[in-house]
């Protein structure tokens, strides 16, 4: 079973290929501009303090990419600098002192609207929950 976060993370950037995501924390940048889910999280044996897992409260911002990099299309494995013409899609507040969606503090509305967070992240729990 996939972390929560990276459940969250494949079915929002799967519903378009320029959007891509950054992890802050308190305004430092732990994971910069990407559409990589393997920076979000702890997700396999030995990792260590990967993304979210790396403070106790982290911030994902959703962003579109408005533009293509050397005339080519924006690729899972890349990192990019964020731009004036990016647009800001919404947010994520994510706490690591919490249990399974409980870790989900508060997030944009539009992600539930237009992505649906909500509906992503029962579902999660659903599987959980049968483990």
């Amino acid at each position: 079973m996939k972390p929560l976060l990276v459940e969250i993370l494949e079915s929002i950037l799967s519903t378009d290929g320029k959007l891509a995501y950054v992890i802050t924390c308190d305004e430092e940048e732990l994971v910069s501009l990407t559409r990589d889910t393997s920076l979000a999280c702890n997700q396999k044996e030995g990792d260590e303090y990967v993304g979210v897992n790396a403070v106790d409260e982290a911030r994902i911002e959703i962003y579109r990419k408005e533009e293509k990099l050397g005339g080519i299309d924006i690729a899972p494995d890349l990192i990019f600098n964020l731009s004036e013409e990016d647009d800001y899609i919404g947010f994520i507040y994510w706490t690591n002192f919490n249990d399974g969606v409980e870790r989900i503090v508060d997030y944009s509305v539009v992600l539930d609207e237009k992505y649906g967070l909500q509906k992503t992240y029962e579902d999660w729990e659903k599987k959980y929950e049968l483990l």
